[in-house]
């Protein structure tokens, strides 16, 4: 009787590792005005195709809960509200960089879980558009 209830409870747990979502991480950045860049460009190339890639390859129900300009939505002025309201949505601060004339801009990034279908949807749009890029 031990070893059956030993056997379904490995079961139940290999079957519930398995079951969990994947993990896929978004980039963005955000100027000292507050002002937030979702979109990419390949800037050496010029190339206008790989320009907001993250509206292009994200599913429907996660960017409208994602890709929240919060200066825009909240009348936010500077770069500090910004951050802290990204902050308070699960986005962590990667990197400061400070560039020309005192400007500085911040990179984050975040988690974002996706069952295995909706994961395997993404780097399929992803894929393709690496592939559509090089025509």
């Amino acid at each position: 009787m031990k070893k059956i209830i030993f056997i379904l409870t490995l079961s139940f747990l290999t079957v519930s590792a398995f079951a969990q979502k994947q993990k896929i991480t978004i980039f963005c950045s955000v100027d000292f005005n507050g002002n937030v860049n979702y979109n990419t460009q390949d800037y050496a190339t010029s190339n206008k195709k790989l320009s907001n890639i993250l509206d292009q390859i994200l599913p429907d129900s996660i960017k409208t809960k994602v890709l929240v300009d919060p200066k825009k939505k909240y009348h936010f002025k500077y770069g500090n509200e910004t951050l802290l309201w990204l902050a308070q949505n699960d986005w962590k601060i990667v990197s400061s960089i400070s560039g020309n004339y005192g400007n500085s801009f911040w990179l984050l990034s975040r988690e974002i879980s996706l069952d295995a279908p909706a994961r395997a949807l993404f780097m399929e749009k992803l894929e393709n558009l690496e592939i559509k890029s090089e025509n």
